[in-house]
């Protein structure tokens, strides 16, 4: 299925083509036990496993890299 095929999608605004993805991701997610992990993905995951029991204490808390990322992106 594509949005070319689909006229009523194709022409409708960003803002509903937005809500359709939202819904779209939505309804993917509810079936997420339908999709394994790539094994990237499992290795990846172990690495970062890996490198935090290697060092617990190299990295940041989840508030303070938000507060970083969010500083970055309101003085670009």
């Amino acid at each position: 299925m594509k949005l070319a095929d689909i006229p009523e999608l194709r022409d409708s605004s960003a803002a509903a083509k937005l809500e359709l993805v939202e819904e779209l991701w939505a309804a993917i997610t509810a079936q997420s036990d339908s999709f394994p992990l790539p094994a990237w993905h499992v290795r990846a995951l172990d690495q970062s496993l890996a490198d935090f029991q290697a060092d617990p204490l190299e990295g940041s808390p989840w508030p303070d890299a938000r507060a970083r990322i969010l500083a970055r992106r309101t003085s670009s």
